[in-house]
């Protein structure tokens, strides 16, 4: 592995696992976050090889882009407070000045920025969204819902098939790159799919008096 990537990738899981030591214990808690920031980088590294941009640049944005996640006061400006993290430890790293002005400004404009100006933070947006879309969040769900309450998880997979299609219409903004955009299709069809079916067994949870 790259030196300067293996330095930033041991930096930022000490740094997430430090600073949310008092989540430990919650499904969204710091291991969550470091593997989120591993998923998010290596779907960084697939768009960087599709879009024929710096590997290097894209994957340490990925790695940086939520390392704030547990000091941010403000989550909406945890993209802001993660790149002055990355800035002042890729200077004092001797990174080039270029080079930490682009990774900074990918890791700040990830979130809120609706039209990105470098190709390095449009693919960490895709590849953010490509995570938060993944199938790994068909486990997570599992997880946070209360299984035991069938009208609890119908509600809940409503909801998120809502959302999905917010997400499909462009709500949250446009995916920028080709792979982004029929990578997202994938999973929504695979969602679709599967919470179809699962909100059609808990439709059929029911006494045999209701169906014989």
């Amino acid at each position: 592995m790259n030196e300067k990537i293996g330095q930033v990738s041991q930096f930022v899981h000490d740094y997430i696992l430090e600073t949310g030591k008092d989540h430990e214990d919650e499904p969204w808690g710091p291991q969550y976050r470091w593997e989120h920031t591993l998923r998010v980088t290596r779907w960084a590294w697939v768009l960087a090889k599709e879009e024929k941009a710096d590997i290097e640049r894209n994957v340490i944005s990925a790695l940086f882009h939520d390392i704030s996640h547990f000091v941010s006061k403000d989550y909406r400006k945890h993209g802001e407070k993660s790149a002055e993290i990355a800035s002042t430890f890729m200077l004092n790293a001797g990174f080039p000045k270029d080079f930490v002005e682009d990774v900074s400004y990918a890791v700040k404009s990830h979130v809120g920025e609706r039209s990105p100006k470098t190709v390095h933070a449009k693919i960490l947006q895709d590849a953010d969204t490509l995570d938060r879309l993944g199938h790994f969040r068909i486990l997570l769900f599992g997880k946070t819902v209360n299984l035991s309450n069938l009208e609890t998880v119908k509600t809940e997979i409503q909801s998120f098939l809502e959302y999905l299609g917010k997400a499909e219409g462009g709500e949250f903004g446009p995916l920028w790159t080709m792979t982004g955009k029929e990578k997202v299709q994938e999973f929504i069809g695979v969602y679709r799919v599967v919470y179809g079916e699962i909100l059609s067994e808990i439709q059929n949870t029911q006494t045999p008096g209701t169906y014989i």
